[in-house]
């Protein structure tokens, strides 16, 4: 069961507003107990922000801040 997941087509009725952007990417790391150290999950956030064309300097912002196209 790990290996699916849903995807939510409306970003912004699925995205919880109270979180930050890296918050809401780091959740299902850690929701999958790779044991990695928080500075790895750190990382890897960066990485896959890096791979989605998203600059990891807007980890702190919430998705409200991001327009929608």
């Amino acid at each position: 069961r790990s290996k699916a997941q849903m995807v939510f087509q409306d970003p912004f009725a699925s995205l919880n507003p109270r979180m930050t952007v890296g918050k809401i990417i780091r959740e299902p790391i850690r929701n999958f107990d790779l044991g990695l150290t928080q500075r790895d999950e750190q990382l890897e956030v960066i990485r896959l922000m890096e791979l989605v064309g998203i600059n990891p300097r807007y980890m702190n912002r919430y998705p409200h801040e991001f327009s929608g196209g």
